[in-house]
């Protein structure tokens, strides 16, 4: 199975997601990812590039990765070891992202061994950190384009598996496909499975064992081990097991010699644990084996224990309820999950918590011993791209501790998320929980882009066995699609990843703030003034061009002048978010198109048109100005074109004026004799047409003119999302004085046809001189 993503671009700051499901054995045995880019690093010296901007590719289990929710992929990004080839050793994705520096070509190779199966996502940045979400003002730098090729690899045999599908698995599942139990003693069930295994060879065997539900132990232990097996001193017998992937004796999650005592899994997850039995001798049992004395059998026996009726927890008498996953109509919370209970409404997107604690303690005693009540709920598939909301609230002090963990009962020692109280919150390195508004009155954590799966939800709390206490506590546990509402600073977006078969939502972000959800300040008041004042200010250059040609009475050109100065104020007044005249689209429409209008406008001032063709230009200017403004008003080359525009206008009106003087040379008929002369006059009139353009500007202007533009080109390719505020102040202050200058420049309006009369006139009598001596 392979699929191949086409060419995709990355934009400065831009981000995209890709999601990779590996299917269980035998189905998936290797992965591999093929992807070629144009990025160029120099990994001899990367540690000298800024970090935040550095083009990198992540990969994280069940969700999409975020590189800038914490410190910990930023800290531990691999910047070293890595050839230019292959990139391999990826492991332990269940529980952290990593990140990688993009190069221009990286394999990356996956065994069933380093991955385990499930759904994985892979995020490629064009630099992060908490400015990736932050509208910008400006957007340039570096953009890089990829493509990539992934292909995974599965066996063809049902019962062997493995990275080489050289490894025989025996699926002890199988037996008993509709998980039900053997036994069941009182709130406890039993569920056994056996196998005898006799070995002359040194054998390792290898079983599956499929956990359904959330279960209180997995217990593996050996009997009837044959007596010639027993009295050897030297035998023992090794058992690996690992969750959702093969063990051997270095990757594995737990290890014993179930020969002396019985592996214990306590709160194991819930999906497929896979066993390794290996047995050990010294060199005398070899020799026995070799010789035939010694065939060790033993019978291996996996019991799984689990509670009912509602049960869980230590000896099966805490509560455990499984919360519905409802429907609710709203623009952010697509699903609330509550009891199924009748005093719980199904419009209701919370209900009240004490109804359903448990009423039994550790040791059953009173005052305050604690228990534990425990709410399952399953994520669907699809929902990798949301996030998970669980918020208590209270008029009294919370005494509770809220422990989260994927596919297994939590408890103090095993969890993937966990909050106690403000006093003493536990250490959650996981970069996807955060928490919000937390007191000793609320509870308030999202887990962002949680693994589709069940979740278990464990509260431990102290026990009232009085049953005194009233209903004062809401729980309320959603899926949302953007976090603490982007915090009131940024508005809800979503996107598709390239692969096409998920979407994930995301917070866009204001000009003032950043991070995942919005809630990073990246300005402050005191520098969002100054901004302000920069940027709006700085349009009050366009009174310089504005008053000369209003002194010249040139008063189209004056209104475009005061029109664009005003309008670029009052769309970097509503860009910086000081105020908002007209919506932000119509503002920066306006900004763009008068500022484009305003260079052609300067253009076709120094030219010789008559004032029909004046506002014929104009008029034209205007439509194409419009498109462009309208397309894509942002674009670096929009600026370029306009240029073009009007150098192009201003050309073609001394080249009407040349070509209006050449049409009016006349030479008598049979003068062919006389070429020399013609040439002569030729050359003549095209010195006097150069020497009226000369006069016709005053050239200290012109170089005056030509520097500020100069600054103003500096300025442009200067800006960046960072110093955009100053650099875009000076090119206001730039262009508009350029335009003052050039204005200025214009030392005449009388036609050049008056300038060069008397060179006419001078060349008339001569010519006719010249026939008169004929």
């Amino acid at each position: 199975m392979s699929y191949v993503i086409s060419a995709t671009n990355l934009k400065p700051y831009d981000w995209r997601y890709s999601k990779v499901e590996l299917p269980p054995p035998p189905f998936y045995a290797s992965a591999s990812i093929e992807l070629s880019s144009d990025v160029n690093l120099n990994l001899q010296h990367i540690d000298k590039y800024p970090k935040m901007k550095l083009p990198i590719i992540c990969f994280h289990f069940g969700g999409p990765p975020l590189p800038d929710v914490s410190n910990t992929a930023m800290e531990d990004l691999v910047l070293n070891d890595l050839p230019s080839g292959s990139v391999g050793d990826i492991q332990n994705l269940q529980n952290e992202e990593q990140c990688y520096p993009l190069q221009e070509m990286m394999t990356f190779k996956l065994s069933s061994l380093q991955i385990t199966p499930g759904v994985y996502y892979i995020g490629l940045f064009n630099g992060f950190g908490p400015t990736r979400t932050q509208s910008k003002m400006i957007n340039r730098g570096s953009v890089y384009s990829f493509t990539a090729k992934i292909t995974v690899e599965g066996c063809l045999h049902p019962r062997m598996w493995g990275e080489y599908c050289n490894r025989a698995v025996d699926d002890l599942s199988m037996e008993q496909s509709d998980g039900r139990y053997n036994e069941t003693v009182e709130s406890i069930a039993y569920r056994n499975y056996s196998r005898t295994i006799c070995t002359q060879n040194f054998d390792v065997n290898a079983y599956a064992l499929t956990v359904m539900e959330a279960v209180e132990q997995v217990r593996i232990r050996v009997k009837n081990i044959s007596e010639a097996s027993r009295n050897s001193s030297e035998f023992s017998i090794m058992l690996y097991a690992r969750y959702n992937a093969l063990p051997d004796k270095i990757l594995y999650d737990y290890t014993t010699d179930i020969s002396e005592d019985p592996l214990v899994i306590q709160l194991p997850r819930a999906g497929v644990w896979y066993f390794a039995i290996e047995p050990v001798f010294k060199s005398n049992v070899q020799e026995g084996m070799q010789k035939g004395k010694i065939e060790p059998c033993y019978l291996v026996e996996w019991e799984v224990i689990a509670c009912t009726q509602e049960k869980e927890g230590s000896n099966c008498t805490w509560k455990q309820h499984v919360l519905q996953a409802n429907l609710y109509q709203n623009q952010n919370i697509p699903i609330v999950y509550l009891p199924d209970r009748e005093n719980v409404s199904s419009e209701s997107v919370d209900f009240y918590l004490e109804p359903y604690l448990s009423k039994s303690s550790y040791g059953n005693g009173h005052g305050s011993d604690y228990g534990w009540t425990y709410f399952l709920l399953y994520t669907e598939q699809g929902t990798e791209g949301y996030n998970t909301h669980i918020q208590l609230t209270s008029d009294t002090k919370l005494s509770y501790g809220l422990y989260v963990r994927f596919g297994g009962l939590p408890s103090l020692d095993m969890w993937d998320y966990s909050y106690l109280d403000q006093t003493s919150k536990s250490n959650n390195n996981n970069s996807m929980f955060k928490l919000y508004d937390t007191s000793q009155e609320g509870i308030n954590l999202y887990i962002l882009y949680p693994t589709a799966g069940l979740w278990i939800i464990g509260l431990r709390h102290p026990v009232d066995l009085n049953n005194q206490s009233s209903p004062r506590t809401m729980m309320t546990i959603s899926t949302e699609y953007w976090p603490n509402q982007c915090s009131g600073h940024g508005t809800r977006a979503y996107n598709d990843d390239l692969s096409k078969s998920a979407d994930y939502s995301y917070c866009s972000c204001d000009r003032n703030h950043g991070g995942f959800d919005c809630s990073v300040t990246l300005l402050s008041k005191a520098e969002q003034r100054l901004q302000a004042i920069f940027l709006i200010a700085s349009n009050a250059a366009a009174l310089l061009p504005a008053f000369k040609v209003l002194q010249q009475k040139a008063f189209a050109e004056w209104v475009i002048f005061m029109s664009s100065g005003i309008s670029s104020a009052l769309y970097h007044a509503c860009d910086v978010g000081s105020w908002c005249a007209l919506s932000y689209s119509t503002l920066q429409f306006m900004d763009f198109w008068l500022s484009f209008l305003a260079v052609v406008s300067t253009f076709v001032y120094l030219t010789i048109f008559s004032e029909t063709a004046k506002r014929t230009i104009h008029t034209a200017a205007a439509i194409i100005t419009a498109l462009l403004a309208e397309s894509g008003a942002t674009r670096s080359n929009n600026i370029i074109i306009v240029l073009s525009i009007g150098a192009l206008a201003f050309l073609i009106g001394w080249l009407i004026q040349l070509c209006t003087r050449c049409k009016s040379f006349s030479f008598p008929e049979g003068s062919s004799s006389r070429i020399t002369e013609r040439w002569r006059s030729s050359k003549d009139q095209l010195l006097g047409l150069m020497m009226a353009i000369y006069r016709y500007f005053r050239w200290g202007y012109v170089l005056l003119g030509l520097i500020a533009m100069s600054m103003a080109a500096i300025s442009w390719t200067k800006e960046d999302s960072e110093t955009y505020w100053i650099w875009h102040s000076i090119w206001h202050i730039s262009i508009y004085t350029s335009g003052f200058f050039f204005i200025c420049s214009k030392a005449k309006t009388q036609n050049v046809d008056n300038q060069e009369a008397p060179a006419a006139a001078s060349y008339e009598l001569t010519r006719q001189e010249s026939m008169a001596g004929v």
